[in-house]
């Protein structure tokens, strides 16, 4: 089993639901004397050093197993930028190419929801094209769609207290319905995934575990911290000064927000599949 992109959240996720799962996993890498890379050694995961842009090292990465995973990021420091885009494109584009020229008998691709929702935004249609080459090769593969990180709330969507009060900043209107999802739990359904190609290999499947709009979201923090909460709406005009593809996304989601994933049906395929409150507890979450 190779996963790609194992050094970052997702890649990470799956490497060790898979472990957990006595698969044997080689991690592809670029450093492996990241920190990100020394955990995964440690875990049990054989590091492979190689690099997405070069097509020797990525042929011999997937020399000898049967399964990748894969998943890119159009990231270029803390923002997107075309040419992350395009690279992710070209890199997601090779590693069909390779999975094809090698015979790999399952691929999992890690994509997005809404790739496929002629949405115009540069990220979501260079996913759209790596979906649709892969299908063209005609590569048994199973491709993942999910939605917005609650891990996204640690970081750089962390809410924040002001005067003993709980605010949940987002750039999404108050009636929106938001999908949620744990990265672990993106990494358990990639292992779902390889674990039952029977049920997995054709589909594509969109991923969520909870289902809220932004106040609700407002209110399980305050109720899991016990402190008044409230959402409020952060301008567009604010995130398009920081990120305009980032832009672009929030108002296309407000404008046409997604048909709700099946959360039941999903948890029937992984029961352990955290909703928003869950994730809070079991992470102990802090503003």
């Amino acid at each position: 089993m190779l996963v790609i992109g194992a050094s970052g959240q997702q890649g990470g996720a799956t490497a060790r639901q898979l472990l957990e799962r006595g698969w044997a996993v080689h991690a592809l890498v670029r450093a492996p004397d990241s920190p990100a890379a020394r955990a995964l050694g440690a875990a049990g995961a054989e590091l492979v050093v190689g690099d997405l842009d070069d097509a020797a090292s990525l042929r011999k990465a997937m020399d000898g197993v049967r399964a990748v995973f894969l998943v890119l990021t159009m990231m270029v420091g803390p923002r997107i930028s075309p040419e992350g885009v395009a690279a992710e494109e070209r890199r997601g584009k090779a590693v069909a190419d390779l999975a094809k020229e090698c015979g790999i008998e399952h691929l999992v691709y890690s994509s997005l929801n809404g790739a496929d929702a002629d949405s115009g935004i540069p990220y979501y249609e260079s996913k759209k094209r790596i979906e649709e080459r892969i299908h063209a090769l005609g590569l048994p593969a199973t491709i993942l769609r999910p939605v917005f990180f609650m891990d996204n709330f640690a970081t750089y969507s962390r809410p924040v207290v002001e005067g003993g009060e709980l605010v949940v900043n987002l750039a999404t209107r108050p009636t929106v319905p938001m999908q949620l999802i744990a990265v672990r739990d993106i990494g358990a359904f990639a292992a779902i995934a390889f674990d039952r190609p029977d049920r997995f290999v054709g589909r594509t499947v969109e991923i969520a575990g909870d289902v809220l709009t932004p106040p609700e979201v407002a209110e399980t923090f305050g109720r899991v911290r016990g402190l008044p909460a409230r959402f409020r709406q952060t301008p567009i005009e604010q995130v398009r000064a920081f990120d305009k593809q980032l832009a672009m996304m929030f108002e296309f989601f407000n404008e046409r927000p997604a048909i709700p994933a099946d959360v039941s049906a999903l948890r029937l395929e992984h029961p352990g599949l955290l909703n928003l409150e869950a994730w809070l507890r079991t992470t102990g979450w802090t503003p």
